[in-house]
């Protein structure tokens, strides 16, 4: 019983944390839910994504198809 009681705080805290992240735009938060657009040309990126290298597998984001600029997980253009 104990390790239930445990258990459901150490959910709920996680799921204060990840929307806490969420709403400051933060590494472990959640991304768009409803996709995004590149923020150079505007092209609407795809809802289900290939990440093009490990961070972005890791972290979120995508590269546009049609102009090659990297974005965040929110939509924000990641410079190197």
């Amino acid at each position: 019983m104990t390790g239930l009681v445990i258990l459901i705080i150490v959910l709920a805290g996680a799921g204060v944390v990840i929307m806490q992240q969420s709403k400051a735009r933060g590494g472990w938060g959640i991304g768009a839910w409803r996709g995004t657009h590149c923020p150079r040309c505007g092209t609407r990126l795809p809802m289900i994504r290939k990440p093009a290298s490990s961070e972005q597998m890791l972290w979120g984001g995508w590269t546009c198809p049609n102009c090659g600029c990297k974005v965040d997980k929110y939509g924000r253009e990641v410079t190197s």
